[in-house]
């Protein structure tokens, strides 16, 4: 599932125009974010994801000019307010049901009628579909002393990123077998890190438990973690989006050193539902079974 702006084309779209967290250097504003156009700015992005939600495909266009314009990385052009409303309509009518979260990263004023916004936009879903970002750039132009989108672009919305993983922030606990499973996520200080803690109980003695680290890999682009068992056994897994489901392809070292080997899989399946599994598993060369499926629910956001 990726962000795209029709329906035909995938998942969330022109929503991403006034969302998104800037990977590259950024220019300070050229105005203090207290100035009335700068804040103008933020309440015309406020009114547009709140317009999204209600799927208004007539107030969404109407933040463009009768002839401003939309593209994305994957061919799609569209010129003039009419098309704009078009496609919204298009797209609403066929795209899941769930919360818009916008990141407006900076607004900076080239002359004092023109402003260029940047961000990222991450959609949810009411359903088991894992949520996507994307990133976009638009160029405001102050038209009758109103900020309207003469041009809006949109980009990279098939690439992982950490904010794809911020619904998993929370408690999670599960029992299958008579044995109960807890997942503890949260973000570390700084928020580069998603840090989660882990634990296995059996006839209400902790079995296992550790900690887990998630990042980005830049140089792999893709979402890597490292777990670190109490016990002194470690291990990392690169992260891979399959469907619904993140599938975690692992490699490790139990406390003696034996290697291991097993494909974790987190499948979605609602908002506050999860499964997880472990299969393909390999201790010292040797197979080992496949874990029993155990569905978690989120117990504390």
């Amino acid at each position: 599932m990726r962000i795209r702006l029709l329906a035909t084309l995938g998942f969330c779209g022109v929503a991403g125009l006034f969302a998104w967290q800037f990977v590259e250097a950024q220019t300070p504003p050229a105005v203090p974010v207290t100035s009335p156009d700068h804040q103008a700015i933020v309440e015309a992005s406020k009114a547009f994801t709140q317009a999204f939600q209600k799927g208004d495909a007539k107030a969404l266009a109407a933040h463009w000019t009768e002839q401003g314009e939309y593209s994305d990385d994957r061919g799609v052009e569209l010129r003039g307010r009419g098309a704009i409303e078009k496609a919204f309509t298009a797209f609403l009518k066929a795209a899941p049901k769930g919360p818009v979260d916008v990141q407006i990263e900076s607004i900076r004023f080239p002359s004092k009628d023109t402003a260029i916004e940047e961000g990222l936009l991450r959609r949810g879903s009411d359903g088991p579909e894992l949520p996507s970002s994307t990133f976009y750039r638009v160029w405001h132009v102050r038209e009758a002393g109103q900020w309207r989108v003469a041009a809006a672009r949109e980009w990279g919305a098939g690439r992982d990123r950490m904010e794809d993983l911020a619904w998993l922030v929370g408690v999670w606990k599960g029992v299958a077998k008579e044995k109960e499973m807890t997942l503890t996520f949260t973000w570390d200080k700084t928020k580069p890190f998603m840090v989660g803690q882990f634990a296995t109980k059996a006839k209400d003695k902790v079995v296992a438990s550790g900690h887990i680290k998630i990042g980005f890999d830049a140089g792999k682009n893709l979402i890597r973690s490292w777990s670190f068992d109490d016990d002194g056994g470690h291990g990392q897994a690169m992260w891979v989006r399959d469907g619904n489901r993140w599938v975690m392809d692992s490699r490790g070292a139990l406390t003696d050193g034996t290697a291991t080997a097993a494909l974790n899989i987190l499948t979605r399946l609602g908002p506050n539902e999860i499964l997880w599994r472990s299969i393909d598993r390999v201790i010292g060369g040797t197979a080992a079974p496949d874990t029993l499926p155990i569905k978690l629910i989120r117990s504390v956001p």
